[in-house]
């Protein structure tokens, strides 16, 4: 899969890799923006991380 971190500061572009490595980058590198998210919005973090995945999702047509 390919993906583009969503969050503002990141330049996270990876093409290939597995969703699992994304998810590591986002807990590795934004586990404070996910948590305050979590909260703020009054969300499970789990939903959090799988809204992050979705919206970092890139389709490249070929």
């Amino acid at each position: 899969m390919n993906f583009n971190c969503v969050f503002p500061n990141c330049n996270f572009k990876e093409n290939n890799i597995e969703e699992d490595d994304f998810v590591r980058h986002l807990n590795e590198n934004h586990q404070q923006e996910m948590l305050e998210i979590s909260q703020k919005e009054d969300m499970p973090i789990n939903a959090v991380i799988m809204i992050t995945v979705s919206n970092s999702r890139v389709f490249i047509n070929s």
